[in-house]
């Protein structure tokens, strides 16, 4: 069965990962053969899936050989997946020269496409997000203003008939239709992200924070008997027992990112230990205790590594891999090739460190562009959104007091349930934009926009008092 491409950008975003590992196993002195066969069993998501067909077909005898397969991929490769196309080739002929230098070349110019293709759909993405950005910016502010204080000046003129406005309408369109087009929104942006990953396993345990706030509500409404006052206490108390209660997560998430970037620094001075002659163990363990931050780490490989009786990839995996599999993995394919020739290894590790520093700068530029995005929507929901919005509140006290009939005691509860719908949406968006789909980093987002929102709206709306 031939598998369908459906996301070219996807792909090419996977480039820069696939073509490192080719070159880890070309340059150890692999064959393109073995290069197929690791990136099937333990590459990216979509590739992994392509070069499997690959496998299987050459195993069951379906095509001539490995290289033939890989020749048929990559011409059902679409046209907008260039970069990652060219880049295979290049690999591909790279594991075919004999001339070492030649080959290192060509493993150069195929990672440097890889990474050009990268960047070039990264700053495409970040352009496309400008007008998504602004519509649920102007839905998410601009319309319930105006329906909450256009409207009821309108309806004093008479334009609605001698009826006034009432709060049911804008209900409905404040707390079901505008959240249902921001989300329509939100979810078109989620398909044409290229660096969407799959998502994490929902756990339960942090989605049922979020349906605290019902209980809260209803004790609280119990208490003060005021709906504005009860739903603005419960998402707040939600919202920071949510925050205190990820807070752990993000803390390790954060150092372990920062342990991962380090341990990269490693594999560098993993290579010069090796080109100096030093043995694989002893210079795995100097090169890793190098850094002051991983001192946990090196003794944890030390001591697996007297322990592991000779599978010194277990070791590496049971204590790098921990912090990072990618880095593992790595250590893992420098070590195989000690095997072999331990200069060879070291100059292995020193060219694999540059290509991860190197997809690491990319992706860290295109990461810094979507922050610009991120940060707005972030201020939409936990600033300015109630702000403007508490404001819109202060100009229905003198409004409600000339339309006679109309009923507008409800529009501060309706829009503090209205910030809470753009809280829980905003941090969707947010948690989706930066790669990260755990649903604890969701909860994160929306512990730190929802009281921040909530204070803001109250405070706003209580000057009309």
């Amino acid at each position: 069965m031939v598998r369908e491409i459906k996301n070219p950008n996807a792909l090419i975003n996977e480039g820069p990962t696939v073509i490192g590992m080719m070159s880890t196993v070309i340059e150890g002195g692999g064959s393109i053969d073995t290069a197929v066969r690791d990136i099937a069993d333990n590459g990216p998501e979509i590739s992994a899936g392509l070069f499997r067909d690959i496998v299987v077909k050459a195993d069951t005898r379906q095509i001539l050989g490995i290289s033939d397969g890989l020749s048929e991929m990559l011409l059902r490769i679409p046209y907008e997946a260039t970069a990652y196309r060219r880049a295979l080739h290049m690999a591909a002929a790279a594991s075919a020269s004999s001339d070492p230098s030649e080959k290192e070349r060509m493993l150069a110019s195929a990672s440097e496409i890889s990474l050009s293709g990268l960047k070039e759909i990264g700053e495409n993405y970040s352009a496309s997000l400008n007008i998504p950005c602004m519509l649920i910016f102007g839905l998410g502010i601009m319309v319930p203003m105006v329906l909450m204080s256009i409207l009821p000046m309108l309806s004093i003129g008479g334009i609605f008939g001698n009826s006034p406005i009432g709060t049911g309408p804008i209900t409905i369109v404040t707390l079901v239709l505008i959240p249902a087009v921001i989300l329509s929104v939100i979810i078109s942006v989620k398909e044409k992200n290229p660096f969407a990953v799959s998502p994490h396993k929902m756990d339960i345990r942090y989605v049922c924070q979020a349906a605290l706030m019902i209980p809260l509500f209803g004790a609280f409404i119990m208490i003060s008997g005021d709906i504005q006052i009860s739903v603005v206490a419960a998402a707040a108390i939600t919202g920071a027992v949510s925050l205190a209660t990820v807070m752990p997560y993000v803390n390790r998430e954060k150092i372990r990112e920062k342990r991962e970037s380090i341990l990269q620094d490693s594999v560098f001075e993993l290579g010069n230990r090796l080109i100096a002659g030093e043995n694989y163990e002893t210079a795995v363990v100097a090169a890793v205790s190098s850094k002051p931050e991983c001192s946990g780490i090196s003794e944890d490989v030390s001591a697996r590594l007297r322990m592991c009786r000779g599978d010194v990839c277990s070791a590496i995996g049971g204590s790098v891999g921990k912090v990072s599999t990618r880095i593992s993995d790595v250590l893992c394919d420098v070590y195989r090739c000690s095997m072999r020739d331990t200069r060879d290894a070291g100059r292995l590790a020193v060219s694999v460190g540059r290509q991860l520093q190197d997809q690491d700068a990319v992706r860290k530029g295109i990461r810094t562009k979507l922050k610009s995005m991120t940060d707005m929507m972030v201020g939409t929901a936990s600033v300015f959104a109630p702000l403007v919005l508490g404001m819109s509140v202060t100009m229905l006290g003198p409004i409600s007091e000339v339309m006679d009939g109309a009923d507008l005691s409800g529009i501060s509860a309706i829009l503090s349930v209205y910030l809470i719908e753009l809280c829980m949406l905003i941090s969707v968006l947010t948690s989706m934009l930066s790669g990260k789909t755990d649903v604890r980093d969701v909860m994160y987002r929306m512990g730190l926009m929802l009281p921040a929102s909530m204070i803001m709206f109250t405070l706003c709306s209580v000057i009309s008092l």
